[in-house]
């Protein structure tokens, strides 16, 4: 019999109960511990038969961890991922990977000095769709990638907000909270960017942050793409209602990404290339191509891979370095904001 992963997850929040489900279910990992300062995660703890501390301390010192799931608050990452690492553990640490690049950077070097694995939890790269999409993209299907349109439309309700009040403060807005699982993918699937502009609206239900934002990116190799993101839009073109990775919300057969090529085009996540068969032009007959895959949970594809690399088996998929260039996108984006000018990634 193979021997389990041994974890600790530190963060019982409404992702980190996400992670415990997962982690019960893996025939490579095994949940041991979780640690939450919330008493009424001690129900919660008996409940799956794990044990329960305090803080990230108490777990370490009590615990024989492989690793550890990191899913508190933004702004307890640099402290809790710096932890980890200074005990040698590897550790996955929940999207965005810090609350600021300059925290993420400090993580990033602190990971790379000591040669201490850390995953950042952008799991939708462990999904299928994406996989296959990059395929598409690499494989010169569609010949080179020049623009891409980027949509997510969503609307969140009153109760979203009530549960927790830091939902309504100032960068907890669909910007930080959503966007950053997209400009993760768009880094993936087009390259590194290097300038951004962008404007943002103020939130009509009198929160600290926006509610509505256009970003438009530049990327290295010279494709140029939009993105879009509303939390206050009612509609059937988001990540969460095309992709159908979470039963929790109710699918549509929409996509929410195209990307565009000089051989032919690619939406996402139904994977249907558009190209003309024969001489290209926009008089020249256009055909649909619908490319298939085997659809699987990212987030168990997600542990699985977490369990790899505390094996050494394989590096970080997304890396602290990768967490860290996501999060000088996003603040760029609210730089650019800030100034009504256009904002130079370095």
């Amino acid at each position: 019999m193979k021997k389990l992963i041994k974890l600790g997850l530190l963060g019982v929040g409404l992702i980190g109960k996400r992670h415990a489900e997962i982690i019960l279910k893996s025939k490579k990992a095994k949940l041991v511990a979780i640690a939450d300062p919330d008493d009424s995660t001690e129900s919660y703890a008996n409940k799956i038969g794990v044990k329960r501390f305090k803080n990230l301390s108490e777990m370490l010192s009590s615990s024989s961890l492989d690793g550890v799931i990191i899913a508190t608050p933004n702004n307890l990452h640099l402290e809790h991922g710096l932890d980890c690492i200074e005990k040698g553990i590897p550790s996955l640490i929940e999207k965005p990977l810090s609350s600021s690049a300059s925290d993420a950077e400090i993580i990033s070097k602190a990971a790379s000095d000591r040669d201490i694995p850390v995953l950042v939890g952008h799991h939708r790269r462990h999904n299928p769709i994406i996989i296959a999409a990059k395929k598409i993209v690499d494989s010169g299907e569609i010949g080179d990638i020049r623009s891409f349109h980027a949509n997510c439309w969503l609307f969140k309700p009153a109760e979203y907000f009530a549960e927790s009040i830091w939902r309504t403060k100032k960068g907890a807005g669909p910007v930080s909270v959503n966007l950053v699982h997209d400009i993760d993918l768009l880094r993936y699937l087009c390259g590194e960017v290097i300038s951004v502009q962008a404007q943002t609206v103020k939130s009509r239900r009198g929160h600290e942050n926006e509610d509505v934002a256009s970003v438009l990116l530049r990327f290295e190799n010279d494709i140029v793409g939009t993105i879009s993101v509303s939390d206050t839009i009612v509609s059937p073109w988001s990540w969460e209602l095309t992709a159908k990775e979470n039963h929790a919300y109710p699918p549509t057969s929409e996509s929410c990404y195209t990307f565009g090529g000089d051989h032919g085009s690619l939406s996402v996540p139904d994977l249907t290339t558009w190209k003309n068969k024969g001489k290209r032009g926009w008089w020249e007959p256009i055909h649909s191509t619908k490319h298939s895959v085997i659809s699987t949970d990212p987030l168990i594809n997600q542990i699985d891979h977490f369990c790899s690399v505390i094996k050494g088996a394989t590096p970080p998929l997304i890396s602290a370095e990768e967490g860290l260039k996501n999060l000088k996108v996003l603040e760029g984006i609210y730089e650019s904001v800030e100034s009504g000018q256009t904002f130079r990634i370095t």
